[in-house]
C-alpha cells in the first residue's frame, strides 16, 4: 500500500502539542514555587510558634530538619522540571535523588520519635521502620551509583568506526 502524502495537520498537530506541553510544565513550574513559598512561609510560622509556646529544642529543630527537606525536595523537583524543559529527555537520577531526600526525612522524624516514651509494640514499630528505611537508603544509593557508573563508561567508550560503503 503507498504512504499516503502528508498535509498540514502532521506539523500543526506537532506545533500544538509541543505548545501545550510548554505551557504544562510552565503551570508545573509555577505550582512548584507556590508549594515552595508555602513550606517557607509554614515553616516561619512553625518557629515562630515553636519559640513562643516552649516546644522543646529537639521537636523544633527536628521540625525545622523536616522543613528544610521538604524544600529540598521541591528544589530537586524543579531542577528535574528544567533539565526536562532544556533537553527534552526524562533521566532517572534526579528521581533517585529526591526519594533519597524523601527517606532521610523521614529518618530524622522515626530517629526523632525515639526520644519519647513508646510501648514495646511501638518501639518495635518504629525499628522495622527504620531498618527498612536504611534498605532503601541502600538501594536508592546503589541506583545512583550504578547509573553514574554507566554513564562514565559509555562516555569512556571508544566510538565504533564502520567500514566505508563500497
Amino acid at each position: 500500500m503507498p504512504s499516503q502524502p502528508r498535509g498540514k495537520l502532521g506539523p500543526f498537530v506537532q506545533g500544538a502539542l509541543s505548545w501545550f506541553e510548554v505551557v504544562l510544565y510552565g503551570i508545573v513550574a509555577l505550582l512548584l514555587t507556590a508549594a515552595a513559598i508555602l513550606v517557607l512561609i509554614g515553616t516561619v510560622e512553625a518557629i515562630t510558634k515553636a519559640l513562643t509556646t516552649g516546644m522543646a529544642a529537639l521537636e523544633g529543630g527536628v521540625l525545622v530538619l523536616d522543613r528544610i527537606m521538604l524544600i529540598l525536595i521541591v528544589a530537586e523537583f524543579a531542577y528535574t522540571l528544567r533539565v526536562v524543559i532544556e533537553k527534552h529527555e526524562l533521566s532517572a537520577e534526579p528521581f533517585l535523588f529526591i526519594g533519597l531526600i524523601a527517606v532521610v526525612r523521614r529518618v530524622l522524624i522515626v530517629s526523632a520519635k525515639f526520644e519519647q516514651p513508646q510501648t514495646d509494640a511501638q518501639l518495635h514499630n518504629l525499628l522495622l521502620e527504620l531498618g527498612m528505611l536504611g534498605v532503601l537508603v541502600l538501594g536508592l544509593a546503589a541506583a545512583i551509583f550504578l547509573i553514574r557508573r554507566s554513564s562514565v563508561r559509555q562516555a569512556t567508550q571508544p566510538a565504533t568506526v564502520q567500514p566505508p560503503a563500497s
